[in-house]
């Protein structure tokens, strides 16, 4: 993914977005995300350069929160 796409906040604003959307509809949006470990990474990226993020505790725990709205968490390996 090029860094453009990250500095437009492109995956997390189609997150945010589809929260909000599901709100509008009545509907309860997730309050947790599992993604694979590539994507968590990729939204990792995206995150740090548009919320404050803590990405030491975020790699470390492998989970973050994209503007206190839904969690990322990366999916356990079985």
């Amino acid at each position: 993914m090029s860094e453009g796409i990250h500095s437009q906040g492109i995956l997390s604003n189609a997150i945010i977005t589809l929260a909000n959307t599901l709100k509008e509809a009545g509907y309860n949006p997730p309050s947790k995300i599992e993604v694979d470990s590539q994507t968590f990474d990729k939204l990792l990226a995206e995150a740090m350069d548009l919320y404050n993020i803590d990405s030491k505790k975020a790699v470390v725990e492998r989970k973050f929160s994209i503007a206190d709205t839904i969690v990322i968490v990366e999916q356990k390996q079985q």
